[in-house]
């Protein structure tokens, strides 16, 4: 099958050459690089334009500054020819292996619609080099968690905890992103909305059980600076895509944890998509016997008298997150089917 990487980039003058550089290196060496300038006021568009002018399986395009992000990312697939399509940031490094493992992964499952990989997040010292260190925040967490969800049950399952794929590790065929429309252009993150999009619809995602590729962390990346990929963004996705499962639908929920992630989820629920919250259930003698909202707090001894709802563990925490899971397990809870985390 024919392969595109496609990488939009806006005033990324300072790593486009690694980023590019890393995609020509690939040991898979048919493709065509689709690089597209979102109207960049550094040199980002001249640099496409010399590196296409050396390799011949580059192609450059240009949308103003004004355009939104997601139609520069669907321009730049609609543009492409391949029948797979390999995602790619100007400011990240893919292992010269990465596209040749992807696609015979994705030659061995048919049924999947796209695959990822592991991913190695670092936080660069300077923007001019691959020079870095260990992430920071939390980010350290999300590499250990994002590395351990591989699966496409286990995917399909914890897609509520975070985005599941590291979206310039992917590869998605051309047939589903043309069946799912591209990237859509909600509040939040276009790239979470096309996952949780084709999980719901029961499309099967994966991963190469390999590190190909460092995600690179920085002060000035899209995820710290655009108001769409903000936590808050990120949990208004989770409680919409949740609130339109079909069990969450029919039975309302109950929530494990009343903290400040239960009880945000549990008004989202209710006043922004109508969903019934029967209960809290928590651990803390602070907190049970309380009520929040009017919903009572229980305590998680609780949790098999209320086996009618779909179960929630909203804690951030993954310790608390895996014992709620034993709980879960213990009451006869299945992930993924009436019981779900989010975090």
């Amino acid at each position: 099958m024919s392969l595109s990487i496609v990488m939009p980039a806006r005033d990324a003058e300072r790593t486009l050459a690694m980023a590019i550089q890393s995609c020509l290196a690939q040991t898979l060496p048919d493709f065509e690089l689709v690089l597209v300038d979102h109207g960049s006021v550094d040199g980002t568009f001249s640099l496409m334009k010399k590196f296409a002018r050396q390799d011949s399986r580059i192609d450059v395009l240009k949308k103003p500054r004004s355009a939104p992000f997601v139609s520069v990312a669907n321009l730049a697939w609609q543009e492409s020819r391949g029948d797979l399509i390999a995602r790619m940031d100007a400011d990240d490094f893919s292992y010269p292996a990465r596209l040749q493992h992807q696609v015979k992964f994705l030659a061995a499952h048919p049924e999947m619609a796209a695959c990822g990989t592991l991913v190695r997040i670092r936080k660069r010292r300077s923007p001019e080099s691959r020079s870095h260190t260990a992430p920071d925040d939390g980010y350290a967490d999300y590499e250990t968690w994002i590395n351990s969800v591989v699966m496409p049950k286990a995917i399909a399952a914890e897609r509520f905890v975070d985005s599941p794929l590291a979206n310039p590790s992917t590869l998605i065929r051309r047939s589903a992103l043309e069946k799912f429309g591209g990237y859509s252009d909600p509040s939040w993150a276009e790239d979470y909305d096309l996952w949780l999009r084709m999980l719901e619809a029961g499309e099967s995602l994966g991963k190469v059980e390999k590190v190909l590729l460092d995600w690179f962390d920085s002060d000035t990346r899209s995820t710290r600076t655009i108001d769409r990929y903000t936590q808050d963004q990120f949990q208004q996705a989770k409680a919409h895509y949740l609130a339109r499962v079909p069990l969450v639908k029919q039975r309302g929920v109950s929530i494990c944890g009343a903290g400040p992630i239960g009880k945000k989820l549990a008004r989202r629920l209710q006043h922004e998509h109508g969903i019934s919250v029967g209960a809290f259930f928590e651990v803390s003698d602070n907190r049970i016997g309380n009520e929040i909202d009017g919903i009572p707090v229980l305590p998680s001894e609780a949790i098999p008298d209320s086996p009618h709802r779909v179960l929630i563990g909203a804690v951030g925490l993954p310790g608390a997150r895996d014992r709620i899971r034993t709980l879960a397990k213990a009451a006869d809870f299945i992930e993924g089917t009436d019981f779900f985390c989010v975090a």
